[in-house]
């Protein structure tokens, strides 16, 4: 089954992405990226199951939402006829001790029980579902999508799945009923209500100035060289591309680190590491569209 509203790479962890290929991340910045990478594999661990379930169900993944002046995130929402299932998805791997507030790994650090932010999050979509009238029971849970993630000294406790209890629950999982109007509206309204800018502020410092500029491989981001007229090879995983595409592909890398940016000719030739402005040209003038005219033209 498709999901209603797919799973796409966060805008945040696509940026992170961009800027560790042109830079050195700061050790708290590099620790970022490899979690928000970790918690993405997580999801589409998680989405495996959602995609199999019934089709009398909507699948909504990924919504960033604010309410009541508080945003907050939902990693999987399915919208059955009868109730609402929460999902918080994690990708932990290795022994960790169960604590009512915090977890313990062997090493002797500490995180926070997902627990509590699965219930931040029920209580806030609660809050919304009665400003939008609509009564619908939720169940919620964390799912622990890595098969060697282990839980010791957890209680009973019916608010998460271990891997060894996710096939089985979303298996026997019971749909009852048809979508009707309440349920599609409110697909619908959280869909609209999405917006993936709300945790812009968790943004690193970005200096054009200290970025490295040159062409980066599609596939595993390191650095490429000509191959040829009109591709590019990739020393590390051995792949080619067309320099086109590469080059597109990097352009909208720039626009993503730099909305606000005009996308210019000679800015596009130098972010790419090339002294062939002609090339650049070619991939502006075919995939964007061309404004103002001589030194002030640019591309949107």
């Amino acid at each position: 089954m498709m999901a209603y509203k797919e799973r796409t790479k966060p805008r945040l962890l696509c940026i992170y992405e961009a800027l560790a290929k042109r830079m050195k991340l700061s050790p708290d910045d590099h620790y970022y990226l490899v979690n928000m990478d970790g918690g993405f594999i997580g999801e589409l661990g998680l989405d495996v199951h959602t995609d199999a379930l019934d089709s009398r169900c909507l699948v909504l993944n990924d919504l960033q939402l604010r309410h009541n002046r508080c945003s907050f995130q939902i990693d999987t929402l399915v919208i059955c006829p009868d109730k609402l299932l929460l999902c918080e998805a994690k990708n932990y791997k290795g022994v960790h001790t169960w604590g009512q507030l915090t977890f313990r790994k062997p090493s002797g650090a500490t995180l926070e029980n997902p627990s509590i932010q699965l219930r931040r999050t029920q209580a806030r979509l609660t809050v919304l579902l009665a400003d939008l009238k609509i009564e619908m029971p939720i169940e919620a849970y964390v799912v622990y999508t890595n098969p060697e993630f282990t839980l010791l000294g957890a209680q009973e406790n019916t608010d998460y799945l271990l891997p060894s209890q996710i096939l089985h629950y979303f298996h026997k999982l019971q749909v009852s009923g048809e979508i009707g109007p309440e349920q599609q509206r409110l697909a619908d309204t959280l869909i609209k209500m999405h917006n993936p800018r709300y945790f812009a502020e968790e943004l690193p410092a970005i200096d054009y100035r200290k970025l490295r500029k040159d062409l980066f491989c599609l596939a595993c981001g390191s650095a490429v060289r000509p191959d040829g007229i009109k591709s590019v090879y990739c020393p590390v995983c051995k792949k080619r591309e067309r320099t086109t595409k590469t080059i597109a592909q990097n352009i909208e890398e720039f626009r993503l680190l730099f909305p606000d940016e005009k996308l210019t000719t000679p800015r596009m030739a130098e972010w790419c590491g090339m002294e062939n402005k002609d090339r650049v040209y070619r991939v502006l003038r075919n995939s964007y569209r061309a404004v103002g005219k001589g030194h002030g033209r640019h591309y949107v």
